[in-house]
């Protein structure tokens, strides 16, 4: 029976972190390590070294910049190893799952000298690799049918629960309350009755729907937690812009030269486009929140919408934090909620309604 079993989506969802994750640390560490005799990353390092936890280490520049190098080279090589078990993880190799986790403090530690910190999303995925349902999955313990029983137990608990609360409330009529039958004098026992015998209709029992499943609970409140995040981060890039215009336009005008000569962009087209942009993600995040909302109380096309444009932000995000690492904390919430909508019991949930 483990053999029929299907790949549960934590599963998948940690193999994709782990290879993804695995191959953006190998461009970062390159990355890292191709700029390190710049001009540039030797003035950060000079001012890195005056700082007070590490003007004592005795190092230099070319001392620091060494192990900067040795350390994105550790991260490299066990980047490119966990991608290929990552493979594996997709194959339910059980002596993947071990090395990936001897492989874990080596990801961590070259992971800190990369420009873009994206270690964290390997551990993630390996950490999911010992969690539930992926660790019945890797057992071989029927994990859909368990997930099963649990919810069909959960549910006949809330039967019996509303079905006791029923009796409570209705108490079966007593002899007193027997109703009077015509040829028949009160206080004597009545005689046998023709035909069939008419008792307490049984209640009348529409489609059970069963209770609205963790996961989306948790998909829904990730996203509305996650776009109000947005919005507030939003809301003060738009201050930000609005007070300093101007240092703006020369940053980007240092940055990008050649890019605003040719566009003929004034400081005023810049910041009206900076506007847009910002209104777009908001635009964005407040329909996440509409979408789930929807999603919340039934509506399964509006699931289906937010799966979407969560995977989507997903893959945004995760190119975005090539420059940003920060956002790593972004493409692990929009990942895990693209997870959590997709799970099958969600799915079966909307059926049933």
């Amino acid at each position: 029976m483990s053999e029929q079993q299907p790949r549960p989506g934590q599963a998948t969802l940690a193999g994709a972190l782990i290879i993804g994750g695995s191959v953006f640390v190998v461009l970062a560490a390159w990355q890292r390590i191709s700029t390190l005799h710049t001009i540039a990353v030797q003035e950060e390092l000079q001012k890195v070294l005056t700082e007070p936890m590490t003007a004592d280490l005795g190092l230099d520049a070319d001392g620091l910049a060494t192990m900067i190098r040795i350390l994105c080279l550790v991260g490299a090589g066990a980047a490119t190893a966990s991608a290929i078990l990552g493979i594996q993880v997709f194959k339910r190799s059980a002596s993947a799952r071990v090395a990936l986790t001897a492989l874990a403090p080596l990801l961590f530690v070259g992971g800190l000298a990369t420009a873009g910190f994206l270690a964290p999303m390997v551990l993630a995925g390996i950490a999911l690799l010992w969690l539930q349902p992926t660790r019945d999955w890797y057992a071989g313990r029927p994990w859909a049918q368990r997930l099963e029983e649990r919810q069909a137990a959960r549910l006949a608990a809330i039967r019996s629960a509303t079905q006791s609360g029923r009796s409570t409330r209705t108490p079966p009529p007593g002899p007193s309350q027997q109703p009077h039958q015509p040829g028949h004098l009160p206080g004597h026992l009545p005689g046998p009755v023709a035909g069939p015998v008419i008792g307490a209709a049984p209640p009348l029992r529409g489609p059970v729907v069963g209770p609205r499943p963790p996961a989306l609970v948790a998909a829904c409140a990730i996203t509305c937690v996650v776009a109000v995040t947005v919005v507030l981060v939003v809301a003060g890039m738009v201050a930000y812009v609005a007070a300093n215009s101007e240092q703006v336009f020369a940053d980007v005008m240092r940055d990008q030269p050649s890019w605003l000569d040719t566009s003929q962009v004034t400081e005023r087209d810049l910041v009206a486009g900076i506007y847009v942009l910002l209104a777009g993600v908001t635009a964005c995040a407040l329909g996440a929140i509409v979408l789930a909302a929807l999603a919340f109380v039934g509506q399964n096309w509006a699931r289906i919408l937010l799966a979407i444009g969560a995977a989507s932000g997903a893959a945004l995000a995760l190119f975005l934090a090539l420059g940003a690492w920060p956002l790593v904390i972004l493409v692990a919430a929009l990942a895990g909620t693209t997870s959590l909508l997709l799970r099958p019991e969600v799915s079966r949930w909307y059926v049933g309604r």
